[in-house]
């Protein structure tokens, strides 16, 4: 009878950690931010191959979605439009969560040309083309970023 006992609590223990981890993996891609009243689902792409592919290849940006690219240091990130199939706005977000730049209804066709911000930024977001004039958001404004960033 106790070897049932400790199988069945193994079992249990290896579903906790194994459970555990996807929650992880998943709460890492998936949070969520703040522009003004609006919340957004958020992939984050921290590592240079993750920026680089970005939206790249994707059918679509739901509404409430955005991307969000984190560098390792304030610089002046260019974004491309390498690979899209639908336009975005793009916004570049200072160390301190402020908008500093705004492209709007960036088009997959302008590739090569790299958008860039004209200061100094932390972060890059992405959302579906028209978030910027349908939510009102400026430069200027501060974002609500995931909290452990």
């Amino acid at each position: 009878m106790k070897w049932w006992v400790a199988r069945t609590a193994l079992a249990v223990l290896v579903i906790f950690v194994v459970g555990f981890f996807v929650i992880q993996k998943f709460s890492d891609d998936q949070m969520v931010l703040r522009m003004g009243d609006q919340a957004f689902n958020v992939t984050i792409a921290r590592t240079d191959t993750e920026r680089q592919r970005g939206l790249s290849g994707t059918k679509n940006l739901a509404s409430n979605r955005a991307m969000l690219f984190i560098f390792p240091d304030n610089t002046r990130p260019g974004i491309w439009m390498k690979d899209m199939n639908y336009p975005i706005d793009i916004l570049w977000v200072s160390a301190n969560s402020q908008i500093v730049h705004i492209v709007k209804n960036a088009q997959p066709s302008s590739y090569p040309e790299i958008f860039r911000s004209d200061v100094f930024a932390r972060y890059v977001i992405e959302v579906p083309s028209g978030t910027i004039e349908r939510t009102g958001i400026v430069k200027g404004d501060l974002v609500v970023l995931p909290s452990g960033l």
